[in-house]
């Protein structure tokens, strides 16, 4: 087995690769920056700098040291190459990219590229240079103050807007206040690298751990000296939507009772949320950024990752331990492989139900998704013993680690107990209860005896109201308020729907319509609901025998 250094040796002569670049720092006593296609790779001095300036596909080692002059010998232009090498900045070691503005970045970012934002926000650089005047700190701080006087006098109303349906025009108002604010964040970063002299390259919309979100490419900060001008470059985004929240939060306390004033609350809950969660340091959000940035590390996740590998590898397959990091690292990267792990079911915890709504596109769709964090998941497990193997790690250790690894999830999978959980609605009138499922979901239908858990229907809170049972009655065809299947206050605008009767226990004082979960009597494993979930899609034709009918499986 090749060592990690037989496989980015070089062969001399070497050159720098098109797509490499050698960057200068912006300011005094700034780093220089080895990037790829524009992409960070590494920082070098600027006598490293002059080596690889040096290097231009010609010269032999000696060479080159003879042109820098002394004290440079052979072996110094030798040893950085070789140092560098595993960054394929060399030759052909990386091809020179196209500008697509499709890019993905790992371990589960696609990016599309919308526009180059550096023309716009250098001109915007005054404005960005009299807001960072102390003369503007305290209108600032009393923005912030006057959006936590409103916060604190909307008081209950805050939960009853986040736990309530809201009219359409409130949440049209909302979503396309939240589409200009993410944009407004982003060029928050950019207008802030620009002030201090850098240069934002890209600015788009892309998926982030299966979520939609705007990016701005400000890797550019990395040329800047100082790590406080870096610290504040990633934490501009926040700050952003923090002064959007308060004048939200301040605004509505001036508004009459409305839907105008149900918006302002909940765009200024969403905004503080926003900038709270991307302070969150291990997911590549900005807070993780600024970290970064304030202990000089770069590449800190994947660092902490490798060195969380190396011990894990050494530990657990016998493997020889390649880099002796500091003792910090392998538990920042423990605590960053969670992370991503948990964004990464969220994301499609999220967006699942979303998709499977839409037929058989929908369904396909989730079938891609699946076989991405399939995909993401074997190739980290091969690198990982790849690694081990290469660091020495005895062929019998790691079939071994293999084989118990695989005994261990099939326990897992048989042994950990699951009950299918239908979210549906409900309806409450004349003293009637009803669980309701639209008619395009009613194909696994819900049986009697089934456990309801009546909730409020809002957009962030789901209040319990009460408890219910499915009756042993048979379902019926009906109509049900919007507000029944979706957080959307709308009168006299009803969806066809399944009905069940069900016995409740949440008394008179419930609304007429809310959000309903209910939970299914049979008990199976894991493993077997998995399978169920797979091969009970639309995408696979039927089996022998299988029947379409959607009381297939009733008792």
């Amino acid at each position: 087995m090749k060592s990690s250094q037989e496989r980015h040796a070089v062969e001399w002569p070497v050159g720098l690769s098109p797509a490499a670049s050698i960057d200068a720092p912006l300011q005094d006593e700034g780093p220089w920056i080895v990037a790829i296609n524009g992409v960070p790779k590494a920082r070098v001095s600027a006598d490293v700098a002059a080596v690889l300036n040096a290097v231009d596909g010609e010269k032999t080692p000696a060479q080159v040291a003879l042109h820098l002059g002394k004290p440079w010998t052979a072996a110094d232009v030798l040893g950085i190459v070789r140092q560098l090498a595993h960054t394929r900045i060399f030759d052909d070691g990386a091809r020179l990219g196209e500008e697509s503005r499709v890019q993905f970045r790992a371990p589960l970012t696609i990016q599309f590229t919308l526009f180059n934002p550096s023309p716009f926000l250098q001109s915007l650089r005054p404005a960005v240079a009299a807001l960072a005047r102390p003369a503007t700190l305290a209108p600032l701080v009393l923005l912030l103050l006057g959006g936590l006087v409103g916060a604190v006098l909307a008081g209950p109303n805050i939960g009853r807007v986040l736990a309530s349906p809201l009219p359409v025009e409130a949440y049209l108002f909302v979503l396309g206040a939240m589409f200009v604010s993410t944009l407004l964040h982003e060029l928050g970063h950019g207008m802030a690298l620009s002030y201090f002299g850098g240069t934002p390259r890209r600015i788009g919309i892309m998926l982030f751990y299966l979520s939609p979100a705007f990016f701005c490419d400000v890797t550019d900060g990395w040329r800047l000296g100082s790590r406080k001008q870096r610290v504040i470059v990633a934490l501009a985004g926040p700050l952003v939507h923090v002064g959007l929240g308060s004048i939200a939060m301040a605004t509505q306390g001036l508004l009459p009772d409305s839907s105008m004033k149900d918006a302002a609350v909940l765009y200024g809950v969403i905004c503080y949320a926003v900038a709270i969660l991307n302070l969150f340091p291990f997911i590549k959000l900005d807070g993780y950024v600024a970290l970064m940035s304030a202990v000089d590390i770069p590449h800190l996740r994947k660092k902490s990752l490798d060195s969380l590998a190396d011990v894990v590898g050494s530990g657990l397959l016998g493997s020889r331990r390649s880099v002796r990091s500091p003792r910090p690292l392998p538990w920042f990267g423990l605590a960053s492989f969670a992370a991503g792990i948990g964004f990464m079911l969220l994301g499609y915890q999220r967006l699942v139900p979303i998709f499977l709504q839409f037929g058989l596109v929908g369904h396909a769709v989730v079938l891609m998704i699946l076989c991405l964090l399939v995909f993401v998941a074997v190739r980290a497990t091969v690198r990982f013993f790849r690694s081990a193997a290469t660091n020495g790690s005895p062929a019998w250790r790691r079939g071994l680690v293999i084989l118990f690894g695989a005994l261990a999830l099939a326990a897992l999978l048989s042994a950990i107990p699951v009950k299918a959980v239908t979210v549906a609605g409900f309806t409450h009138i004349n003293g009637e209860l009803h669980v309701v499922v639209p008619l395009q979901g009613a194909d696994d239908p819900l049986r009697p005896g089934d456990q309801v858990t009546l909730q409020s229907q809002g957009m962030i809170i789901h209040q319990n109201l009460g408890r219910a049972t499915i009756r042993d009655q048979p379902p019926s065809t009906s109509l049900a308020p919007l507000a029944a299947v979706l957080p959307i206050a709308l009168e006299e605008n009803n969806l066809p729907v399944v009905a069940y009767a069900a016995t409740g226990e949440g008394g008179p004082n419930l609304p007429p319509a809310g959000r309903a979960e209910v939970v299914g009597q049979r008990q199976t494993s894991l493993g077997e609901w998995l399978w169920n979930t797979a091969t009970n899609s639309p995408l696979w034709p039927p089996q022998s025998g299988q029947t379409t009918d959607s009381t297939k499986g009733h008792p």
